[in-house]
C-alpha cells in the first residue's frame, strides 16, 4: 500500500467525523480570504483539487512548491493544483484548521474533502491523490 493510500484510508474517515462531511447540506462560508475564495472556486469547478497550505520561509513547502509546479504542468485543464501562503494569509489556515507546514488537503470533482497530509509528498503520491479524487 502506498504511502498516499494509507494517509487515504486513515484520513477520510477522521476528517468525514471531525468535520461531518456529507452530513451537512449548507452552503460553504462565504469566502472572506484570497485563500478561501481560491479553493472554494477551485473545488466547485468539477475538477479533482489540491491545496497546499505552506509558506515562502519553509523549506519544506519551498521543495513542495517544485513538485506541485510539476504537476500542475502535467495536469493542465484536469485538476486544481493551488499554493496557498499561509503567512499572508493567515484566515486561510484557520478556516481549513492547518495546524502544521505543509499540509495538502485534496478535494474530489465534487468539491469534497478526501484526504489531507502533512509534509513532503512526492509527485507520484501527488498525482495519486488527485486521480483519486476524479472518482464519483
Amino acid at each position: 500500500m502506498s504511502r498516499f493510500a494509507k494517509y487515504f484510508a486513515h484520513g477520510t474517515l477522521a476528517v468525514a467525523m471531525l468535520l461531518g462531511l456529507g452530513a451537512c447540506d449548507t452552503k460553504p462560508p462565504l469566502a472572506t480570504s484570497p485563500g478561501v475564495a481560491l479553493v472554494q472556486q477551485a473545488a466547485a469547478s468539477g475538477r479533482p483539487t489540491i491545496a497546499e497550505f505552506g509558506a515562502k520561509t519553509c523549506a519544506s513547502c519551498r521543495e513542495m512548491k517544485v513538485i506541485l509546479d510539476k504537476v500542475a504542468q502535467r495536469s493542465a485543464g484536469e485538476a486544481n493544483v493551488l499554493i496557498i501562503d499561509i503567512s499572508e494569509d493567515w484566515q486561510a489556515s484557520q478556516e481549513y484548521g492547518i495546524q502544521m507546514m505543509p499540509t495538502q488537503v485534496f478535494f474530489d470533482v465534487n468539491g469534497k474533502e478526501i484526504a489531507r497530509h502533512i509534509g513532503k509528498l512526492s509527485e507520484a503520491e501527488v498525482l495519486e491523490g488527485l486521480a483519486a479524487g476524479r472518482v464519483r
